[in-house]
């Protein structure tokens, strides 16, 4: 048989076989390989190119079958799985995929920040800025004194039972809505849990020495809100600002509180709704030191209590009379000091006199420092100590003046003024003929602004 045939006019050509043929694609492990289309060539055997109807029928059933059993199966669940993540992606995330901490992780964060490797030898543990939803994995840190926890998306306080020698918690900027599980911290001295969305104070009075308290920008409104305070018996610094307490009633609250020194409540509208707010503050309560950004002197005080005994008549005496005292203060601070400067005059004439041989003691109280007189005790002549200074540096002046004139034999020409009229060679006024054709400046006397100077021929 040649293996080129001759194609005739009267011969069909069959061509939709080959446009048949589908390539599918197929998992590494099946042993079922779809290789290309055996198709007719010239170098290949004519059998092998050709194949009948019915066998090419079905092995293309048979493979679109596998192909939809393939996309029945775990294909779907992909595909399914992709289109929820794509439409809700809070659906698929699960808790584990959230920023946690772990015994791992707070080792190499250590380790990272040159912290001790041994958990329970560090007492600073920065783990701010984290992104941590929950407070966990700290049972071998047992001697922590700081611990810093803001800004992360923590929603409750626990898990620190061993932290017993704790003094500062950093609880600021997270999703905290109540005070809870702090009884293990019994010397916790500082605690900060602002920026959270609390709405009651509670749970504080089991840590005895709670001294500061930084609870503002939270949800805190009413009175009934505030109570649990008055239990807080240690607690000497309390801010309560940016919150939206407005019932005047609450200042009865901060009254009852013993230790209160330092209190602030900018940002509340009960500062509007307190007649002379400042001063009813300070007059209720008595340990106060620091009122929201100013302090609390003992002239205000004094000031505001007159206020309260006698309405603005008092407080305005009350005002003067401090006013006085703070004079009185100053110019006896004063005289004290011109005392010492008197004192330390006399002692200084004293001495001098006694080394020119001059009798009688100096009055203290009559030196005059400025003025330099002074009298002699049972004396009322008034004897003046810079004259004789004067006279005796004077006597120096001339001295010295003859001793250089002595030393200095040769006329060095002092410029000082006008020059003298009578002065020859440059600084000379008059113009004179020169020998030799040589050359020189005359330098006139200045009658304006500017320098007049001319060459001499």
């Amino acid at each position: 048989m040649p293996l080129i045939e001759e194609i005739t006019e009267d011969e069909p050509v069959l061509v939709e076989k080959p446009k048949r043929v589908q390539i599918e694609v197929v998992e590494k492990g099946s042993s079922d390989v779809v290789g290309p289309p055996l198709v007719e060539n010239q170098n290949g055997d004519q059998q092998n190119g050709k194949e009948s109807d019915e066998d090419a029928d079905e092995k293309d059933k048979e493979d679109e079958n596998e192909g939809h059993k393939e996309d029945t199966g775990d294909g779907d669940k992909t595909k399914d799985e992709k289109t929820v993540s794509q439409d809700d992606p809070s659906k698929t995330k699960t808790k584990n995929d959230w920023p946690r901490l772990t015994k791992a992780f707070l080792k190499q964060h250590c380790k990272d920040l040159k912290l001790y490797l041994t958990p329970a030898l560090n007492d600073v543990l920065y783990l701010h800025y984290k992104g941590i939803f929950e407070i966990e994995a700290l049972e071998e840190y047992t001697g922590l004194k700081c611990l810093w926890l803001e800004v992360n998306g923590i929603k409750k306080i626990q898990n620190l039972e061993n932290q017993v020698n704790l003094r500062c918690l950093f609880l600021q900027q997270n999703l905290i809505d109540r005070l809870e599980n702090l009884e293990p911290l019994q010397q916790l001295d500082t605690l900060n849990v602002s920026h959270n969305v609390i709405r009651k104070i509670q749970n504080l009075a089991c840590l005895p020495v709670l001294n500061t308290l930084n609870i503002s920008h939270n949800k805190l409104s009413s009175v009934e809100s505030l109570e649990h305070l008055t239990e807080c018996e240690s607690l000497s610094v309390l801010d309560l600002s940016h919150n939206s307490i407005e019932d005047p009633a609450a200042i009865n609250v901060f009254e009852k509180m013993k230790s209160l020194k330092v209190l602030n409540l900018m940002g509340n509208g009960i500062i509007r709704n307190i007649k002379n707010y400042r001063k009813t503050c300070i007059v209720k309560m008595k340990n106060l030191t620091y009122l929201d950004d100013r302090p609390v002197f003992p002239k205000d005080r004094a000031c505001a209590e007159a206020w309260d005994r006698g309405g603005v008549e008092a407080e305005r005496e009350e005002r003067e009379m401090w006013i006085n005292r703070d004079r009185k203060k100053i110019k006896d601070s004063v005289d004290a000091m011109l005392g010492m400067r008197k004192r330390g005059e006399a002692k200084r004439i004293q001495r001098e006199r006694d080394a020119a041989g001059l009798e009688g003691k100096v009055d203290v109280d009559s030196v005059d420092w400025l003025t330099g007189t002074y009298r002699l005790e049972g004396s009322t002549e008034v004897l003046r100590q810079k004259e004789e200074d004067d006279e005796e540096g004077e006597k120096e002046d001339d001295e010295g003046d003859k001793e250089e004139d002595d030393d200095n034999d040769g006329e060095i020409p002092v410029i000082c003024g006008k020059p003298p009229m009578s002065e020859t060679g440059i600084f000379s006024t008059e113009k004179s003929k020169s020998d030799g054709g040589s050359t020189r400046l005359f330098i006139t006397e200045d009658k304006g602004k500017t320098m007049i100077t001319k060459p001499i021929v």
